[in-house]
């Protein structure tokens, strides 16, 4: 299971200004191509992010309690470049784009502890990438 974990004070920040939302398994969270609207804490269960289509191109990967999930769309204000579907039931803590670029511009520690973040999905995706290339090759 990969990690994307928030540190405390981020995942405590989260809680604060997001809604519990309870998820089954099999639900959409959203999809690949989704215009954003925000990210995503799993307080419970698991989520599985990846390419609907071919998982060869872009292996997926599942997520559990303390990842963020949607991160890079929402503060690029662009659309979701993966699909995350909830693959064991969930309890997430939803935070709205508008509400967590409010967050991080009122307590600009924060924005350390999402670059880290962004930064660690970087080099997973970096890894994931390599993995499928040593495969095709």
């Amino acid at each position: 299971m990969g990690s994307l974990n928030a540190p405390e004070e981020l995942r405590r920040q989260l809680e604060a200004v997001g809604t519990t939302v309870e998820s089954e398994r099999g639900t959409f969270l959203f999809r690949r191509g989704d215009q954003v609207s925000g990210v995503f804490l799993i307080a419970g269960g698991t989520v599985r992010l990846g390419l609907e289509k071919d998982a060869r191109a872009f292996p997926s990967r599942c997520l559990g309690p303390g990842a963020v999930i949607g991160l890079p769309a929402a503060l690029s204000d662009s659309t979701y470049s993966l699909t995350a579907e909830v693959v064991e039931d969930a309890r997430l803590i939803f935070i709205p784009r508008d509400c967590l670029l409010n967050l991080l511009g009122e307590t600009p520690s924060l924005c350390f502890h999402a670059m880290n973040l962004l930064s660690e999905e970087l080099v997973e995706t970096r890894q994931a990438l390599e993995r499928v290339h040593k495969v095709a090759s």
